[in-house]
């Protein structure tokens, strides 16, 4: 009995070493087919952002010749794309962020506690002035608790103000973001940052609609989930077909250590290469891309269809989708006046089915103005306001997949 005891001790040993001993596991390479930008009949190339990884370390210094490209009818010659921008660990990017919170029943006071803690270490990674944010918190309507700004102290602040307490308008809050950011953003950079301890219960927008409109505007929006108790399907589903990221932290103390790295990957662009590639047609509906990595001593193939949603310019006459939307007259304009006009100019030789629609400054629809036909050239919409509250509202003109907002104010 003693010498098996010994025997055992000596294999468990040589084990041991030979697991001491034995190389590394090699890493392996791995592609991200990230966000997917169609062509328009003014720029008759596609944009394929994308990652690239020797494991979990990001390649920067990416060559070409790393690269196979196919579409849906064959190969791709690498002589009709480029790599116009490659990831880089030093780029220091402006950008514009709608950062939201959740302060519905779904948190208590304590965790919103930490919750505005981890989102004062977040504002202050933001390195550059140009580096701005806007503040949401939701419940069971979103609210904009600062706009977009370079104050840091305010958006802190604006933090730490919230309370828990409601359902969770979370598509919403989401939809606000993307007003705030088309209204007074001013990069072209332009992220949404969502943080959520569950799913959608209590928004009046779709999230068809959502990933729709963050595409048209080419916002990139990015959820954190905390905890795992609720399907996150439709939130990865809408990050992912906006661009955009989803991440799980376990509880709220894990949110500190993300959002101090967030900042400087938004900065960083996403670590994305960006590849460019000339086409002969603008119908890009359902484009099948294939791409193909060969890096860290070995190769990888990863494939991905864009939707048409994704599509900028899909009729026979692209020309009759773009249109102007001018300022509302009178503005600002009493709620008792007698008329509210809206003018906006049609182009092209095909009437269009045109929408105009009221929101309030929390994203909610309020009213619609008009809903017809028009034909192409300039109209004028008459309009009573005599149901609104003071306030700010944004009014959007929209047809197929183009899409025109403004802003006003209702006096007293």
């Amino acid at each position: 009995m003693k010498r098996h005891r010994i025997h055992t001790v000596f294999l468990l040993c040589l084990l041991a070493l030979a697991a001491s001993t034995a190389p590394p596991l090699a890493a392996q390479p791995r592609l991200e087919l990230n966000y997917f930008k169609a062509n328009t009949p003014q720029y008759y190339y596609y944009q394929l952002y994308f990652s690239a990884f020797c494991g979990d370390s990001v390649i920067y210094d990416l060559r070409k010749e790393q690269l196979i490209l196919e579409e849906r009818f064959g190969l791709i010659a690498t002589t009709d794309y480029s790599i116009d921008r490659p990831a880089s660990p030093t780029r220091n990017s402006c950008y514009d962020l709608a950062l939201a919170f959740d302060n519905s029943n779904g948190i208590d006071a304590g965790d919103l506690t930490l919750l505005a803690q981890a989102g004062g270490l977040f504002v202050d990674t933001m390195s550059q002035s140009c580096q701005r944010a806007a503040i949401l918190s939701y419940a069971d309507r979103p609210t904009v608790r600062t706009f977009l700004s370079d104050d840091r102290n305010a958006m802190k602040e604006a933090m730490n103000a919230m309370a828990p307490g409601g359902d969770r308008a979370l598509y919403d809050a989401i939809n606000l973001g993307i007003i705030e950011l088309i209204t007074n953003g001013q990069q072209t950079l332009r992220i949404i940052l969502v943080v959520t301890t569950g799913g959608d219960n209590a928004s009046s927008i779709s999230k068809e609609r959502l990933i729709d409109d963050a595409l048209y505007h080419g916002v990139r929006i990015f959820m954190v989930g905390i905890g795992d108790q609720f399907d996150s399907t439709p939130l990865r589903e809408i990050a992912r077909e906006s661009g955009g990221k989803y991440y799980r932290v376990t509880t709220v103390d894990e949110l500190g250590m993300l959002f101090t790295t967030l900042p400087g990957f938004f900065q960083r662009e996403f670590d994305e290469h960006r590849l460019v590639r000339r086409t002969k047609t603008v119908d890009m509906n359902n484009t099948l891309i294939r791409l193909r990595l060969e890096a860290c001593d070995d190769s990888v193939w990863v494939e991905r269809t864009f939707l048409a949603q994704q599509v900028t310019a899909v009729d026979a006459a692209p020309a009759a989708q773009l249109f102007t939307l001018g300022q509302s007259w009178p503005n600002p304009v009493s709620a008792h006046a007698a008329a509210l006009h809206f003018r906006f100019t049609l182009d092209g030789g095909v009437e269009r089915q045109l929408a105009l629609r009221l929101y309030d400054e929390l994203g909610r629809e309020v009213a619609t103005v008009s809903e017809q036909r028009f034909a192409p050239g300039t109209h004028t919409v008459r309009w009573r306001p005599h149901a609104l509250t003071p306030g700010v509202y944004f009014y959007r003109l929209t047809g197929g997949a183009q899409m025109r907002t403004g802003k006003m104010t209702v006096l007293p």
